[in-house]
């Protein structure tokens, strides 16, 4: 799992079936303190995210089966929560 930074949305007309009705986000991974880390990555929303909120950020072996019902989905990172605050630096 890690935080991240929601930076957009990303719109398609044709996609994978498991993606139908589901809201894709292009977020990039930060550090606690709020830099970027890494590239940015696509996931699908779980939970309302919205540009520049900080979620939480990941997956696993059955994520779409379990959260989703589908059987088999290309879906390798999900958004699963959205941070209310971070900790100061001291």
């Amino acid at each position: 799992m890690i935080l991240a930074r929601v930076i957009g949305k990303a719109v398609s007309t044709s996609k994978h079936p498991a993606y139908e009705r589901r809201t894709l986000l292009i977020v990039q991974p930060i550090a606690p303190d709020g830099t970027a880390r890494g590239a940015a990555k696509l996931a699908v929303d779980y939970v309302g995210a919205g540009e520049g909120d900080i979620a939480l950020v990941g997956a696993g072996p059955g994520v779409a089966k379990g959260v989703f019902g589908l059987e088999r989905a290309p879906i390798r990172e999900l958004v699963m929560g959205i941070v209310d605050s971070l900790p100061r630096s001291r």
